[in-house]
């Protein structure tokens, strides 16, 4: 075409095929909003942004007419010519002509948000265009790139492409906003649940909090011995049985290691037990100092533990450190299938790697972008997703061992991107560290009397935290914060509500047969 500068130099001109593009429909948008910027404008401004055309000054033009509508200037050529004599995308071409060759292609209004379409779409097409072929090349070139490097990298890139293409959403009036509201409680009421959202598997949550919310990311933070990991398996476990259907990713254990604490907590069996097929409710052999093996009943307690799981859609997946692009493909899967998903769990954030663009940057940066990723998936997909995280040992370094908002590590985007933040935390674990042996050391100038009375004090509250942990609501869009109580049980590794019964099944299933 006459007088087009050229586009920038692509690493991909060598490729059988050519990127795709649309300049015609670039030309006849460009060519109706210099014709009627004002009313023209308005039709497109949300579907199409500057980076979006493919010819570099098309790009800038574009950019130059949305800054002179929206300051409330006219964008017509002769106020559009001036600013670009001497620009460098026109690339030696005259801008005169260049603006000429736009107003005689121009399009009418009513079909100018069609051609916006087609230039985003003609841009989606190439970006698309440009990770495979990026890859091939990669390919192409054996020992340079791992196929996991790889595909972390296309899996990455499609990622990216996705979060900056979604389509606009038109703006919702108030009315209309409270109507849907009022609709959304009508069904919850209906459900007889009082959930806003989906289960935690804990009554006491549940009240605290109206459930897990759809499109929400919610972070579980606790130190390391908490039990992080076996209330998320808990959660995980107990939501399945109410009938949602979740994904549990597990950086930390393998499946079959989840699997033997769900196995102890059905069975009621120390989860050594399972490990090791020896009973740790009876002691040692005087002479042999081995453990007998377990008894018949205990066996087919577990392996009623295993049928009773084997009718949860609980799935495991247990890749160590991959990409929430990783795991978003897994994700979109399952949501895609008959059964659909309700929930992620995600065990633990700090084990999720960084896209290969951002690994290079830092720890803050890396879970910055980690951290807008999984929010972005919750949205996307439309279904709450539990983070677990680690906290730093500033609360371990406290005489009240509650942890805040500030332990999170790297807080600032975590906090930020959470709709909820939950910490767990079990006196107990300190307290026995503290008065293991009991020998608690006096404190500097602290007297006979002040010492005695501080270390019967703790002895005491170490016998009455025994078996409990606390869960702490620090942050709560939707509602109040606040305390929950929950109970541990320390062989089995698992957690129940107060009011629950320890001889009671691990979970109950409530869930429609599939």
């Amino acid at each position: 075409m006459n007088h087009i500068p050229s586009p920038v130099h692509s690493p991909f001109a060598g490729a059988l095929r050519e990127r795709p593009t649309n300049v015609a429909a670039e030309q006849a948008l460009l060519g109706g909003l210099l014709m009627n910027s004002g009313k023209g404008l308005p039709l497109v401004e949300e579907i199409v942004e500057p980076e979006h055309f493919y010819v570099p000054i098309y790009g800038e033009i574009y950019a130059e007419i949305r800054r002179l509508v929206q300051s409330g200037q006219v964008a017509d050529p002769p106020v559009i010519a001036p600013r670009f004599r001497h620009h460098d995308a026109l690339d030696g071409a005259d801008i005169g002509k260049v603006l000429a060759t736009l107003t005689t292609a121009f399009v009418g209004l009513p079909t100018m948000p069609a051609y916006a379409q087609a230039v985003r779409e003609a841009w989606l097409m190439r970006s698309i265009f440009d990770v495979c072929v990026e890859a091939g090349d990669l390919c192409s070139r054996p020992g340079q790139k791992s196929a996991e490097d790889i595909r972390d990298y296309v899996e990455t890139g499609l990622l990216r492409i996705a979060q900056g293409c979604g389509e606009s959403q038109p703006v919702t009036q108030i009315g209309a906003a409270i109507g849907k509201a009022i609709e959304n409680a009508r069904q919850a009421a209906k459900r007889h649940d009082g959930l806003a959202g989906v289960t935690w598997g804990y009554r006491a949550l549940d009240r605290m909090t109206g459930g897990l919310h759809r499109s929400d990311l919610t972070i579980l933070g606790a130190r390391p011995a908490m039990g992080k990991t076996a209330l998320g398996l808990g959660i995980a476990t107990r939501s399945a049985a109410a009938g949602n259907s979740v994904l549990l990713w597990s950086g930390e254990m393998r499946a079959e290691q989840l699997g033997a604490r769900a196995g102890a907590a059905w069975a009621g069996l120390s989860t050594l037990s399972v490990f090791t097929g020896r009973r740790y409710d009876l002691p040692e052999h005087v002479d042999t100092r081995q453990r007998e093996e377990l008894a018949d009943y205990q066996w087919r307690d577990l392996e009623a533990g295993e049928r009773a799981a084997a009718a949860l859609p609980l799935f495991i997946d247990d890749r160590p450190g991959i990409t929430v692009a990783q795991l978003r493909a897994r994700a979109r899967r399952m949501k895609r299938q008959k059964r659909g998903l309700d929930l992620i769990v995600a065990d633990y954030v700090g084990l999720i790697r960084s896209s290969q663009a951002t690994r290079g940057f830092g720890l803050r940066e890396a879970m910055t972008e980690i951290s807008a990723d999984l929010k972005n998936l919750a949205a996307e997909l439309e279904i709450p997703v539990l983070a677990l995280a680690q906290l730093t040992r500033d609360s371990a370094k406290r005489d009240d061992k509650r942890p805040e908002l500030t332990d999170l590590r790297e807080s600032g985007s975590l906090e930020q991107d959470a709709a909820t933040v939950l910490f767990l935390n079990r006196d107990h674990y300190y307290l026995a560290k503290a008065t293991a042996g009991g020998d608690i050391p006096r404190r500097e100038r602290e007297t006979e009397e002040a010492w005695r009375a501080r270390r019967d004090d703790m002895i005491v509250r170490t016998k009455e935290s025994k078996g409990k942990a606390d869960v702490y609501v620090a942050k709560n869009r939707h509602g109040a914060t606040g305390t929950c109580r929950l109970q541990f049980e320390d062989e089995t590794t698992w957690f129940r509500d107060v009011e629950e019964d320890t001889r009671g099944p691990a979970w109950t299933v409530t869930m429609p047969e599939f």
